[in-house]
């Protein structure tokens, strides 16, 4: 198997690959058949007829990812429409873009996507807050095969510096707000990763990488698959030296210097996951997913300030942090006629160590079902319980430790010649906060085959957590509700969207200790922007770029922090042989001023990735971050990797 192989020749286009990027609408809650059928493939057919499969599609891997990006009917997270029913802006990366571009983390990989960045506070392993359109990490909903990954003990979201790339299938993104289909944590937006599924009999593959940093990461997945039932089993363990969290401000004596001597702060993780599924008939399969982790991550003293592991500065203990994730799901998923039914119980377990501990966990049961009807139309009506608890916090255990969430939505759509349209709608009953009603609808028209308009509107809101609702809140705190709108134009190497989004009563923390408190600020914050992304093919050569513009102001017209105002996105991606393939990406940060007013934006960074196939089943890799080894901060206070270099190979069997 040659791993890029199918990206050069006759059947290739790897435009296509961004092309389909806004092509997919994650509009509803179901998991089709029809999809896992897909996923596993090999399983329903023999390996001569998967043979004869990819040879007719001229490629082994990576035509397959092309081809699920233009056809994906469902996806595990409610609803992977056709990019012809498309009515919401969205993304996808897959696991062969994710190899090719060389992406180092996540959050590497999510910032290649027009209309998000990100900050760090420091190298690996430290927590990272992602703003999708401006909205930070706690408006967006983070998932993992469909299961939940928001910590309901913190106040940033999922922990997502923690989710390694390995065994990744493909990204899925949404943008703007998705309360009307997920409720309280997507007013922002939906992030769904999905994981890999093995193909027929026995398969796996292995990859070691060294690197900068004593940066070690080995991992392994092996699978086997029939007609009646797959499983596979993932493990992966990473350790890097890193570098130190902090580093001095912009205002300190030494900010720049690369050869300060402070202590670095190194981070491990260990990633233990399990998958599989039995079918009961050709059109009932009964899963599973099991994925647990442990973590430690060592920080320092705050901004600019540097601190050994075992030194105790403000009284709050050392500095490293244990974290330790545990998922779980069950599930059923068939198709019946004209039924496609979907019921699910997932459970997430997130603890960590420091500042005395915190404990969360996450229950979710759902079931729906999605009936097609005249045409191209369909109807998706379901029902869930939810609900959050906070065990310990800081060491501490809270008065009100729980709140649920029973819901109930319905997802329409229509397809009329060139004309689609969506409509969606979820009533939220809440045990600590008012009931609430969200929706959106959208519309796209289809003027030539490769030529297209959408706009959609979205409410969402956003409950204070239990975390806000115990420490000192004001007695009148309520729940964020946000709205908005997009108009998009596009062909399929091209797309410019407009988007414009307004958060009203948002939650602030004020006061100082020991009477801070949790509060909402009056009026209302706005959100809006441009998005282009476009993409060309010339022989063996693409060239891809995407620019957002972002204007984020609070309700007092002050533009918020850290959220850089222009964001340039580049790559070149070419073969030199059948066996060499190469890729430069560059990005750029326009102005960007911390919550001190410092400016941390205005740099270039560029990355270099070349992949080298040795034989059939064997690719090395080599990989050079940050080429120009440019200083920057992200955050004010706070170190980011210099020049980094990384060699590795992957096997598969």
């Amino acid at each position: 198997m040659r791993l890029f192989r199918g990206y050069k020749g006759k059947y290739f286009s790897l435009a296509a690959i961004l092309a389909c990027s806004a092509g997919v609408s994650l509009e509803a809650n179901n998991v089709s058949l029809e999809t896992k059928k897909y996923e596993v493939a090999q399983n329903f057919a023999s390996e001569k007829e998967a043979e004869t499969k990819e040879e007719a599609l001229g490629t082994i891997h990576v035509i397959a990812d092309i081809e699920k990006k233009k056809s994906y009917e469902q996806s595990s997270l409610r609803t992977l429409k056709q990019k012809s029913h498309t009515t919401d802006t969205t993304e996808i990366i897959t696991g062969e873009e994710i190899e090719i571009k060389g992406f180092q983390n996540i959050v590497e990989a999510l910032n290649s996507v027009a209309g998000i960045s990100s900050t760090a506070n420091g190298g690996y392993g430290q927590s990272n807050s992602l703003y999708l359109r401006g909205f930070d990490s706690k408006h967006t909903l983070v998932l993992i095969d469909g299961i939940r990954v928001n910590d309901a003990s913190g106040l940033s979201g999922a922990q997502i510096e923690l989710i390694d790339l390995y065994d990744i299938d493909r990204i899925e993104i949404v943008k703007g707000a998705q309360s009307g289909v997920w409720g309280s944590d997507a007013s922002g937006g939906v992030v769904n990763i999905i994981t890999k599924t093995k193909k027929q009999g026995f398969s796996g593959d292995i990859l070691t990488e060294f690197g900068s940093n004593d940066w070690q990461k080995f991992a392994g997945s092996f699978g086997y698959a029939n007609k009646v039932f797959d499983i596979s089993l993932s493990l992966l363990s990473l350790q890097t030296d890193g570098i130190s969290a902090a580093a001095p401000k912009k205002s300190d004596v030494g900010y720049g210097d690369k050869d300060l001597n402070w202590e670095k702060d190194g981070f491990e993780n260990t990633i233990v996951h399990v998958k599989g599924g039995v079918n009961l008939s050709d059109d009932d399969r009964l899963e599973f997913f099991i994925k647990k982790g442990k973590s430690e991550n060592h920080f320092d003293g705050g901004a600019g300030v540097d601190a050994k592991d075992y030194d105790n500065l403000y009284g709050y203990g050392e500095y490293f942090n244990t974290i330790r994730t545990s998922l779980y799901s069950v599930g059923y998923i068939g198709a019946h006629e004209k039924h496609k039914i979907d019921a699910k119980v997932n459970y997430g377990d997130f603890k960590r160590s420091f500042y005395g501990g915190y404990v969360g966990r996450t229950y979710e049961a759902y079931a729906s079902d999605e009936l097609s009807y005249i045409g191209d139309g369909s109807l998706l009506f379901g029902l869930g319980y939810l609900k959050d608890e906070v065990k310990l916090s800081a060491g501490a255990k809270f008065p009100n430790d729980s709140q649920d969430d029973k819901y109930i939505f319905a997802t329409n759509s229509n397809k009329l010649g060139d004309f689609i349209t969506s409509q969606s709608l979820r009533f939220d009953a809440r045990d600590t906060f008012e009931d609430k009603l969200t929706f959106k609808v959208g519309a796209k028209y289809n003027f030539y085959k490769d030529l297209f308009i959408y706009a959609s509107y979205k409410t969402g809101f956003l409950a204070p957590n239990l975390y806000q609702q115990n420490y000192d809140a004001s007695n009148s705190l309520e729940a964020e509700s946000s709205s908005g709108y997009e108009l998009s134009v596009g062909t399929q190497n091209f797309l410019l969207t407009y988007f414009d989004q307004q958060i009203k009563n948002a939650i602030n923390y004020g006061g100082w200790y020991p009477n801070d408190f949790y509060y909402n600020i009056e009026g209302k914050s706005r959100f809006k922007g441009i998005e282009v992304s476009a993409n060309y093919q010339l022989s063996d050569i693409l060239g891809e770029l995407s620019y957002t513009y972002l204007d984020a102001k609070d309700a007092n017209g002050n533009k918020i922090a850290r959220r850089p105002r222009d964001k340039v996105e580049a790559s070149l991606s070419w073969f030199l042989s059948d066996t060499l393939f190469m890729n430069i990406k560059g990005s750029y940060v326009g102005s960007r001023h911390d919550t001190n007013e410092v400016q941390t934006g205005k740099y270039f960074l560029a990355d270099y990735t070349v992949n080298y196939d040795v034989g059939k089943r064997i690719n090395l890799y080599f990989k050079i971050h940050n080429v120009f080894d440019k200083y920057y901060q992200e955050v004010d206070g706070y170190g980011t990797l210099g020049r980094s270099f990384y060699v590795g190979t992957r096997g598969s069997f």
